[in-house]
């Protein structure tokens, strides 16, 4: 009987555990950004969870070239209010790029990591 309920303790404990650790969001780009010398453009992610769009999120993104050292450049992204994250970005060149992406929310962090071609125009 002891035993029992020693297993049926350890299951209900892994059951809520489980329950409790809730999902992250999952990140993708959606609108890479292009290259031309000099020149600013749009990078936007997009957030979802199960689905859904999320939001109010602060994201942070560090951009890196994934085959070249240009070093590291840091985005910050702002909520359009519909799962979708806007920032600015001047590359030095057009290519595979890498997207380390920090998000925050209510004091939980998320990280992710995302690849991306940039096209020269």
């Amino acid at each position: 009987m002891k035993r029992r309920l020693l297993i049926f303790a350890i299951t209900f404990l892994g059951l809520i555990m489980l329950t409790s650790c809730g999902s992250s969001p999952e990140f993708k780009v959606d609108t890479a950004p292009k290259y031309k010398v000099d020149v600013t453009y749009p990078i936007i992610l997009s957030a979802t969870e199960n689905g859904d769009a999320v939001t109010g999120l602060d994201i942070v993104a560090t951009l890196e070239m994934a085959k070249m050292d240009h070093g590291v450049i840091k985005v910050k992204f702002e909520d359009n209010g519909d799962g979708t994250y806007t920032g600015e970005v001047e590359l030095p060149m057009g290519g595979e790029w890498i997207a380390n992406v920090e998000a925050e929310q209510d004091g939980k962090t998320y990280d992710d990591m995302l690849t991306f071609d940039v096209k020269e125009e």
